[in-house]
C-alpha cells in the first residue's frame, strides 16, 4: 500500500500528490490518502469517483483518511473536466468567471442590481457558457440565500457547469451553505480557464 500524507496542505496540493501516486502505481495497487481538511477530501474523492473508482473514506475528527485501489487507464490532466462537458457546450467554449459578488466598481447597491440583471437574464441566451466560476466574494451568488440561484440552478438543467472555490467557501465559512455546483479546488479552475477560449470575468 503506497501513502500519501498530506496532512497540513492546502488544495491543489492533496490533488496534486494524489494523481502523481496513482500515475505512479501498477493496477489493483491500494492508496492512502491522509488529509487534515474537508475541501482536500471532497475535492480528491471526487476526482476519484470521476474515473469510476471505488473510494472509501475514513473520518476522525479533522482527520480524514482516503482509501482506492487503482483500476482503469492511466490518468491526463483535465479528464475530469472533459468527463462533465456535451458537445454541445464544447462549442460555446466560453466561461464566466465571477470575482465577486457585484458588477462594476460603482455603487455597491447598483454592483449588486447589475449582477442580479445579468445573471437572471442569462438562461435565456442562445449562446449559454459551458462552465461558471464563482471565486473570492463571488462565491456568495452561489449560495443558498443568493437572489440569483434560481437562474443558476435553471443554467446547471441546461448542462452549464457550476463551480465554486473551496479555499473561499472555507475563508468565508460558507462550505455548508452552497447552494448550486459543487465544490472545486485551483489546480482544476486553472485547468478549466487554460483550456477555454473565450474567460468572461463580468
Amino acid at each position: 500500500m503506497k501513502i500519501v500524507d498530506a496532512k497540513g496542505m492546502q488544495c491543489p496540493k492533496p490533488l496534486i500528490l494524489t494523481k502523481k501516486a496513482l500515475d505512479e502505481l501498477s493496477e489493483n495497487d491500494t492508496l492512502k490518502v491522509i488529509v487534515d481538511n474537508e475541501i482536500s477530501k471532497i475535492n480528491i474523492c471526487r476526482f476519484l469517483e470521476d474515473q469510476g473508482m471505488q473510494v472509501k473514506c475514513k473520518s476522525i475528527g479533522n482527520i480524514h483518511e482516503i482509501l482506492v485501489i487503482k483500476s482503469g487507464l492511466v490518468f491526463e490532466d483535465g479528464v475530469s473536466e472533459e468527463s462533465c462537458a456535451t458537445d454541445v457546450l464544447k462549442e460555446n467554449n466560453y466561461i464566466i468567471a465571477f470575482q465577486k459578488d457585484k458588477l462594476g466598481e460603482g455603487p455597491e447597491y447598483l454592483g449588486k442590481l447589475l449582477i442580479k440583471g445579468f445573471i437572471n437574464t442569462l438562461p435565456e441566451s442562445t449562446v449559454l457558457p459551458y462552465c461558471m466560476i464563482f471565486i473570492n466574494s463571488g462565491i456568495y451568488l452561489a449560495l443558498k440565500d443568493s437572489s440569483v440561484i434560481d437562474s443558476l440552478k435553471k443554467l446547471e438543467t441546461k448542462g452549464v457547469e457550476i463551480i465554486a472555490c473551496g479555499t473561499c467557501l472555507d475563508y468565508f465559512n460558507k462550505i455548508d451553505e452552497l447552494g448550486v455546483g459543487k465544490v472545486s479546488n485551483m489546480y482544476e479552475i486553472i485547468e478549466i480557464l487554460s483550456n477555454s477560449a473565450k474567460v468572461i470575468y463580468p
